[in-house]
């Protein structure tokens, strides 16, 4: 294959002794003409990455969060080579890189026995490919930024008019009458609405950049559901609409970042109540399939056309129905519920029969893994606290194998027989008591670190607990959530809650 055009190479953040072994490996490639450019730092390379189609880049592993740098060059140049590069390779590393998109990953020593002749024909014959997209590509960023810095300053000037507004309405600068109450209650409603569509905006041009990270915690379905149906929202009130639920009885847990999971069900039962007719009705229901979570949303508005159904997953889908449209709205809430359910391994549908009859919004979790249990040893002389906390752990249990014990004794025992990956423990015990056992599994070479989480009502008891080597302290009496949350957290399953913090300790 001849190459009359400049093959464009950009290395990145090497020091000089991996420079001079790049440089050496490029000047073997006698017959290419090859333009390099070399940036100290990824800041440096971007602007000139964004100028220009490069066919390859070097990159050492040691210039920055090597994520965030595929992810941006990635987003630039999609067909371009990336090969990272170590002077102390790391797996993990290398495995990481390699998902995100890299080409390769290598050591300086195995660069000098790579066929760099092959490598620049594969991503040749890719640049060529992407030559006539360069243009359209670059003109297409231009225009997200645009739309991003736009919906950023209108943030601002939103804020002061949502304040004032409702400083106006609270008679706070004087008394007002009710016609001047509604005027301002109408300026506060669509600015909340502007508001929240440039929000909308902004987290598209994120998801679109990639730049959304996960906090991903246990979370029950069912209870957050329940949770959401005590107060439907005014979309609903003003409307006459009725949000009505069916509920398993028993718990539905996943493993999701609680805030991004409640941005879809608001987006969702946002759309119910805006297409919904006055007094009607939208119904939630949640039910669990073999290792699958799903919700659905019905309503009982007008439905979509079958050719509607799939677009409306794309971003800007309701802009681009035209000034004939009923309803406002960018149709941005779709395309990120899409986004933020693939990022969970979820996936979401619509589902409108052809007779007008309403629309149904459906989406699926994966559920918790029920392998893998972790065993937990519950050790309590009381029968009715070990009644309530294992009736606290029901609908969770099927994560855990639960073996219970009344007496040091017997939790010695079952130690010895089962080595559990968690011991919650009652300090007050006749015979052998709670401090006696932490001491002797504290003494074993074999037991001294599993984690063990001691129940008590005195200040004191749970201050020497903690001197002779318990992990955590919960007081009596305690909450459900609180006991879960500190179980979840002590075995490094994530926190229950999105700030990490249960409103008791």
């Amino acid at each position: 294959m001849s190459v009359s055009a400049s093959v464009y190479v950009v290395i990145i953040g090497t020091a000089p002794e991996g420079q001079r072994r790049i440089r050496a490996c490029l000047e073997r490639l006698k017959d290419w003409p090859l333009e390099i450019y070399h940036a100290p730092r990824a800041e440096e390379a971007i602007p000139k990455l964004k100028e220009n189609f490069h066919n390859l880049v070097f990159a050492d592993s040691q210039t920055g969060p090597m994520s965030e740098l595929i992810d941006r060059l990635r987003q630039y140049h999609p067909k371009c080579a990336i090969v990272i590069l170590s002077s102390q390779p790391d797996v993990r590393q290398a495995v990481s890189a390699l998902k995100r998109g890299a080409t390769d990953y290598l050591s300086y020593e195995e660069l000098e026995t790579v066929d760099l002749k092959n490598l620049l024909r594969r991503v040749i014959e890719l640049g060529y490919m992407a030559d006539p997209n360069m243009e359209l590509r670059q003109v297409n960023e231009m225009k997200n930024e645009f739309i991003a810095n736009v919906s950023h300053e209108l943030r601002t000037p939103l804020s002061v008019i949502i304040g004032y507004a409702e400083t106006l309405k609270g008679s706070c600068l004087g008394p007002v009458t009710a016609d001047q109450k509604k005027a301002l209650e109408s300026i506060i409603n669509r600015s909340m609405e502007l508001l929240r569509t440039v929000n909308q905006i902004l987290k598209a041009r994120a998801a679109q950049a990639g730049r959304e990270a996960l906090d991903l915690k246990p979370l029950d379905l069912r209870q957050m559901l329940s949770e959401r149906m005590k107060s439907p929202g005014q979309e609903f009130a003003q409307k006459g609409i009725k949000l009505n639920a069916d509920l398993p009885e028993s718990e539905v847990w996943v493993h999701v970042d609680r805030q991004r999971i409640s941005e879809v069900f608001e987006n969702l039962l946002s759309n119910a109540s805006k297409f919904g007719p006055e007094n009607s009705e939208v119904r939630l229901s949640l039910s669990a399939q073999d290792d699958t979570a799903r919700v659905s949303i019905q309503d009982q508005g007008p439905g979509v056309s079958p050719e509607m159904l799939p677009r409306l997953f794309d971003h800007f889908s309701a802009a681009s129905q035209g000034p004939t449209r009923e309803h406002g709205g960018l149709g941005l809430s779709l395309f990120l519920s899409k986004y933020i359910l693939e990022q969970h391994y979820g996936r979401i549908w619509l589902e409108s029969p052809e007779d007008g009859k309403g629309c149904r919004a459906i989406f699926e979790l994966p559920l918790m893994p029920k392998k893998d249990k972790k065993r937990i040893l519950l050790v309590e002389d009381n029968p009715d606290v070990l009644d309530l906390m294992m009736l606290f752990l029901s609908g969770v249990n099927q994560n855990f194998d639960i073996h219970t014990a009344k007496s040091g004794f017997e939790a010695m025992e079952d130690v010895r027989a089962r080595n559990p990956d968690l011991i919650i423990l009652d300090v007050m015990m006749p015979g052998m008591s709670g401090f006696q056992v932490i001491e002797r599994l504290r003494a074993l070479q074999r037991t001294r670190d599993i984690p063990i989480l001691v129940l008590t009502g005195y200040d004191d008891a749970a201050h020497k607990a903690r001197l002779i080597g318990a992990q955590d302290v919960l007081m009596k009496p305690f909450k459900r959530d609180v006991l879960v949350d500190k179980i979840f957290t002590l075995l490094g399953l994530g926190s229950l809650y999105p700030s990490g913090k249960p409103e008791r300790r």
